[in-house]
């Protein structure tokens, strides 16, 4: 019965190879024209394609979730069908409404009108304008994604236009507003919607290429206003406070988003020094293993028994960090809800981008290796290297520890080998002799404050009494008076 069975199932396949022969003779499969067809236009889709705005990795998700996703607005293609983040569509018309909003005009330019205070442009602000710029972008607009979009044509340029242009009608009102003009407008008359918008704005996922806010700031540029990146460094300032911010940009620099204007504010003094590759060249010059030390192998808890200390850094960029003489000098960082996200899109974009240096994820690794407990950030703290609002100590020490073990590190690439392989020969002279350890641990446990020296000496003092008293009492047991 088996054997029949078998037999007519071998009949069955037989004939349904030799229709299948018949059907394809001449011509090949169909699911090979239709593979033929995918890589032709895969070939077409991929030529000159330059990613820049990213899906974040799974794996980083998972550190903090809510630091990649926006909260009320959704800026280009990857969030853009969100029912949660419709809440600022009203405001995105409003915003090109007030663009395209007429004044006075003579001969389709607009005029300085001495009571209405109206900026000058150079010509009138068109829709159609706006949507053929746009439209001419398109092509190079999807290739900067990391996924191919499936969105239509008009449904793409609406989106650009709109996103577009809310985006630099808000950083030129905040501008004003940040110039101590009187801004009427529901965005900065409601306490928590700035500062959430500007979060969401530096999101990874929530970015237009940088040229498409280029091109629409071109057309809609007033006389008098700034450069668009002095807009984008201004809005964001609050977010992490620093001196100077708009001269720490090169002007003829190319950006890919807002996200990465924002970034390179930090690099300017770590571009000037850094090498071009990282542990490869220090161990061409100093002979040091590959394998070995190719990160930093103490905590702050190790290094400050080693005799290291620690200083805080003032008046310079956050990443640059610097040992000399046995002092490890960081400038502080400031950890709270607006820090983190920033962080953590800054080195989910430096993850994803091959261009981008990785500048922060070093940072972040350098912390990482630092802090192994909720000690060791005590110890920074105390220093004034590290402020947070996040609850506790052991909270700041498992968000760098869970970091560290999600993203990929290229020591090649790492800014801070020189300091990291000092730090490391500073500490080798100390743990290689046991008379070091021993000295050191003597002064941590017993003077390192005034109560436990004071404890120290109670202790020696009631040592020599009972040893003082066990002599007495033994000399006049073997010597008794007479």
């Amino acid at each position: 019965m088996g054997k029949t069975a078998k037999g007519k199932r071998k009949m069955r396949n037989l004939r349904r190879a030799g229709a299948n022969q018949k059907q394809t003779q001449g011509q090949p499969p169909e699911w090979v024209i239709e593979m033929n067809n995918e890589i032709k236009e895969g070939l077409l889709c991929d030529s000159g394609k330059s990613w820049t705005v990213y899906r974040v990795p799974k794996s980083m998700r998972g550190i903090q979730k809510n630091a990649f996703l926006p909260k009320i607005i959704s800026i280009g293609p990857f969030h853009n069908k969100d029912p949660g983040l419709r809440i600022m569509e009203e405001h995105k018309m409003r915003y090109l409404l007030r663009l395209l909003e007429s004044g006075p005009r003579e001969n389709g330019e607009r005029v300085e009108d001495s009571a209405q205070q109206v900026p000058q442009v150079v010509k009138a602000i068109r829709l159609e304008d706006l949507a053929e710029s746009m439209r001419m972008l398109e092509q190079k607009t999807r290739e900067n994604y990391s996924e191919d979009l499936q969105i239509d044509s008009d449904e793409l340029i609406q989106m650009m236009v709109i996103d577009g242009c809310f985006v630099l009608e808000l950083l030129r009102l905040y501008f004003k507003f940040d110039n101590e003009e009187e801004v009427e407008d529901p965005i900065f008359t409601t306490r928590w919607m700035l500062r959430t918008l500007q979060r969401d704005l530096l999101k990874l996922e929530n970015q237009l290429p940088f040229f498409v806010l280029e091109k629409l700031y071109e057309l809609i540029r007033l006389v008098d206003d700034p450069p668009l990146v002095d807009l984008v460094v201004t809005f964001f300032d609050p977010l992490l406070p620093r001196k100077n911010i708009k001269g720490k940009l090169n002007p003829n620099e190319e950006f890919d988003h807002m996200l990465d204007v924002f970034r390179s504010t930090f690099l300017s003094s770590i571009n000037e020094r850094t090498k071009p590759a990282g542990w490869k060249q220090l161990q061409k010059l100093d002979n040091i293993p590959l394998v070995e030390e190719r990160q930093l192998i103490h905590c702050v808890t190790e290094l400050q028994e080693a005799g290291v200390r620690f200083k805080m850094r003032e008046d310079l960029d956050l990443l640059d960090i610097s040992f000399k003489d046995g002092m490890l000098k960081i400038p502080p960082l400031y950890i709270d809800d607006n820090t983190v996200p920033l962080f953590l899109n800054l080195v989910a974009y430096e993850q994803c981008d091959q261009d981008a240096k990785p500048f922060f994820t070093n940072f972040c690794m350098f912390f990482d290796s630092l802090i192994n407990s909720h000690t060791d950030v005590g110890i920074l703290h105390k220093n004034g290297i590290i402020n947070h609002v996040l609850g506790s100590d052991k909270d700041v020490a498992n968000l760098f520890n869970k970091l560290g073990r999600e993203i990929v590190y290229d020591l090649d690439e790492c800014y801070l080998s020189q300091q990291m392989m000092d730090v490391n020969d500073y500490c080798k002279q100390y743990f290689a002799s046991k008379w070091h350890v021993w000295f050191t641990n003597l002064i941590r446990d017993y003077f390192s404050s005034p109560w436990t020296f004071l404890s120290l000496l109670a202790a020696i003092a009631l040592l020599l009494l009972t040893t003082a008293q066990t002599f007495y009492a033994v000399y006049a047991y073997y010597f008794p008076k007479s």
